[in-house]
């Protein structure tokens, strides 16, 4: 609610600084209304909930609470958007986002209150008064790490629209269909990373560090073949991908090569975001913190701005293939640490 209030206060210099123009100023305020003013509230409560859910075991619930939004925003989307329906354009993909977040917020309420006396998820604020400063010191300790992280994302991405800019808006275009195409493998390698902290919070708490490791390298081998399959895949396909999204030769020729720099890095990709995942599930905040800074402060960050100097525009997609390099090897390396570590007492 406050990041809310504040985002409605000073939304005009914050779209500036994010790079909007006269042009894209009006349909992302529109959009940015719904989605931020008013529906940061129920986005953010939406994942927290899956979350909670999800650590239990209720990993059907969670799913169906979270895909339930997803296809309904689909649904909604050209409805509200396009001139056959209501004709809202941005502010009504932001309205058709806001509308699926609330359904899927109620169906998660609905959940927590069926489930009353069988679950330990609760929404009931007065129960905070029972957590402990060393619960407290816990939950901030894992989740500060991560909130830097996602913020030095919005700025890696800020950096990265703002440099594209000055050549054009096809390249602007291009790299935006190569990062949406870049999700999708980033989103599935996140899936594993975050489906695991659970079993590797139980099994590292009980001692049980062999089936720990075990779980830790099922997931790594089905998702290390999985991207290397995404990567070929992406690599031959890149020109139809880029297509299916805008025909434009223009925007085809650097999406491509946007596009195939991109994706030599999911191997590499999958690796950080599980050593990541494990380092939360182990309250190990300290290492994530340290993944956080070195991935975007130490090395994209700089890698931007020095290969766009001697190799501009084109140089931009290495700067995230050598960050994923670097930080997978060392994600092995404190992963190896990881499994050598004594049992508790």
């Amino acid at each position: 609610m406050l990041f809310s209030l504040l985002c409605t206060v000073f939304r005009t210099p914050l779209l500036a600084l994010l790079g909007t123009d006269a042009q894209t100023l009006d349909a992302t305020m529109g959009y940015m209304n719904w989605t931020v003013c008013c529906g940061a509230l129920p986005a953010i409560l939406n994942v927290v909930q899956s979350y909670m859910v999800r650590s239990e075991g209720s990993t059907l619930h969670a799913s169906i609470g979270t895909m339930s939004g997803c296809l309904l925003n689909i649904v909604l989307d050209p409805i509200f958007i396009l001139p056959w329906g209501l004709n809202m354009g941005a502010a009504g993909a932001g309205l058709a986002t806001f509308l699926s977040n609330c359904v899927a917020c109620l169906y998660f309420l609905v959940l927590a209150r069926i489930k009353k006396g069988n679950t330990y998820v609760s929404m009931n604020p007065r129960l905070l008064r029972r957590l402990t400063d060393k619960q407290v010191l816990n939950i901030l300790g894992v989740g500060i790490p991560a909130a830097i992280q996602n913020l030095l994302n919005v700025l890696g991405s800020t950096l990265l629209n703002n440099f594209t800019a000055p050549f054009g808006a096809a390249a602007i275009a291009a790299m935006g269909i190569s990062q949406k195409l870049y999700m999708i493998p980033m989103q599935v390698s996140l899936g594993f990373s975050q489906g695991i902290m659970p079993l590797v919070s139980y099994t590292y708490a009980s001692g049980n560090r062999a089936r720990m490791k075990q779980a830790i390298v099922f997931a790594m081998r089905i998702i290390v073949v999985s991207m290397l399959v995404i990567t070929v895949g992406y690599c031959l396909g890149a020109p139809a991908m880029i297509r299916a999204f805008m025909d434009s030769e223009e925007i085809i020729g650097y999406g491509s090569r946007f596009l195939r720099v991109m994706s030599l890095g999911f191997v590499f990709l999958c690796t950080d975001f599980l050593a990541v995942g494990v380092f939360q599930a182990l309250g190990m905040g300290r290492n994530a913190l340290l993944f956080a800074t070195c991935r975007k402060v130490v090395l994209e960050i700089p890698l931007l701005i020095l290969l766009n100097h001697f190799y501009p525009l084109y140089g931009l997609p290495f700067a995230q293939l050598i960050t994923k390099v670097v930080l997978s090897c060392m994600g092995i390396v404190m992963l190896r640490r990881i499994f050598r570590m004594e049992k508790p007492h």
